[in-house]
C-alpha cells in the first residue's frame, strides 16, 4: 500500500545564489570597462553582433521559410511565436547587457587567476586557424554547459524556461532565462587563451548566433548528407521533445560532441516531416498555450519568476 503523495516546497536559495554571482560579475565587468560610457559602447557593439540587423534579417528570412516549408503548420501569430517575439525584445534590451558585463567580469577574474594560461603570439599561425580553433572550442564548451543545464537540477530550473516552448520557431533561440547565461560563461575561455593571437571578428559571433537560431526553426530540414556533421532543425527538435530533461542532441553547430558522448540521435530520412511534440511534459512552467487568460507580459513574468519559487516535489512513502 502507498500513502497518497504529498507536496513539499524546496527553497529557491540556489537561484538567489546564481543571481548574486551574476550581479557580482556584472559589477566587476562594469568596473573593468571603465564606467557608463565604455559599458554602453561595449553593449551596443554586442547588440550589433548578437541581435543586430544581420541577425534580425536572417531570423526574418527563416521565419518566412517556416511559412513555406513548416515542420508543423501553424499561424504566423501563434501564441508561442508572439511570446518568443517578446523574449527577443527582452533579450536585446535586458539580456545582452547582462551577457556583456558578466562576461567581461568573468574574463577579468580569469586574468587575475589564470593570466599564465594565455598562449603567446605565434606568427606562423594564420589568423583563420586561430579563429577556427576558437569557434570549435566555444562550440564544445557550449555543449558542455548545455549538458550541465540538463544534468544539474539548479541549472535545469533556469534552462527549463527555454524548453517550455510548445510551438517552436526560429525565435525560440532567444527564449531563455537571463540567469542561465551564467552557466555558459566558460565559453569565454577560448578567446581568453587565444587573445594574444588576435580577437575573433564580430561577424563570426553573428554567424554563430544565426546558426544557433536556425536549429530551433520550425522547418522539416535535416541537411541530407551533412546531417551527421551539422546540427539541423530536425536534429535539434528531438532535443526539445516533450519528455523533460532530454539530454540528447545538445549541440549548437557541430554534432561532434554528441557523437563523442554517445548522445546523438540522428533523424532518419523523412522523419523530419513527422513533427515531434515539444515542450515539457506536465507543464511545470506557466506556458502561453494553456489559454488561462493571462496576457503575454504576465506569462513572461511568471516564466521568469518560476525558478525563484520553491520547487515542488512529490514524495510517496511505502507502507508494508
Amino acid at each position: 500500500m502507498v500513502v497518497a503523495a504529498q507536496t513539499t516546497r524546496r527553497g529557491s536559495l540556489p537561484t538567489l545564489v546564481i543571481a548574486a554571482v551574476t550581479a557580482g560579475l556584472m559589477g566587476e565587468g562594469f568596473r573593468a570597462v571603465g564606467g557608463w560610457a565604455a559599458a554602453e559602447r561595449a553593449i551596443q557593439a554586442s547588440r550589433a553582433e548578437l541581435v543586430g540587423p544581420l541577425v534580425l534579417a536572417f531570423v526574418a528570412l527563416v521565419f518566412l521559410a517556416e511559412r513555406r516549408w513548416p515542420s508543423e503548420a501553424r499561424p504566423a501569430l501563434a501564441r508561442g511565436h508572439v511570446q518568443d517575439g517578446l523574449y527577443t525584445l527582452f533579450y536585446a534590451v535586458v539580456v545582452v547587457p547582462l551577457i556583456v558585463l558578466s562576461g567581461v567580469g568573468f574574463a577579468e577574474l580569469l586574468r587575475h587567476a589564470l593570466g599564465w594560461s594565455v598562449l603567446p603570439h605565434y606568427t606562423a599561425v594564420p589568423k583563420w586557424v586561430v579563429v577556427t580553433l576558437a569557434v570549435v572550442a566555444i562550440d564544445g564548451l557550449n555543449w558542455l554547459a548545455h549538458l550541465a543545464n540538463h544534468r544539474v537540477a539548479l541549472l535545469w530550473r533556469l534552462h527549463a524556461v527555454h524548453h517550455s516552448q510548445e510551438e517552436m520557431s526560429v525565435l525560440t533561440s532567444f527564449r531563455a532565462h537571463p540567469l542561465v547565461h551564467a552557466s555558459f560563461l566558460i565559453t569565454v575561455l577560448p578567446t581568453f587563451v587565444l587573445v594574444a593571437n588576435g580577437t575573433v571578428p564580430g561577424i563570426v559571433f553573428t554567424a554563430y548566433a544565426c546558426y544557433a537560431a536556425l536549429g530551433h526553426a520550425n522547418l522539416a530540414w535535416d541537411f541530407g548528407p551533412f546531417r551527421r556533421i551539422l546540427v539541423s532543425p530536425a536534429y535539434h527538435r528531438l532535443h526539445h521533445a516533450a519528455t523533460g530533461r532530454n539530454d540528447i542532441n545538445l549541440g549548437n553547430v557541430l554534432t561532434l560532441w554528441d557523437v563523442l558522448a554517445h548522445r546523438a540521435v540522428m533523424p532518419t530520412p523523412g522523419s523530419a516531416r513527422l513533427p515531434v511534440p515539444t515542450g515539457i511534459a506536465g507543464r511545470p512552467i506557466p506556458v502561453e498555450q494553456d489559454r488561462a487568460g493571462r496576457g503575454h507580459l504576465v506569462t513572461l513574468a511568471a516564466q521568469l519568476w518560476e525558478p525563484f519559487q520553491g520547487q515542488r516535489a512529490r514524495a510517496a512513502d511505502p507502507i508494508g
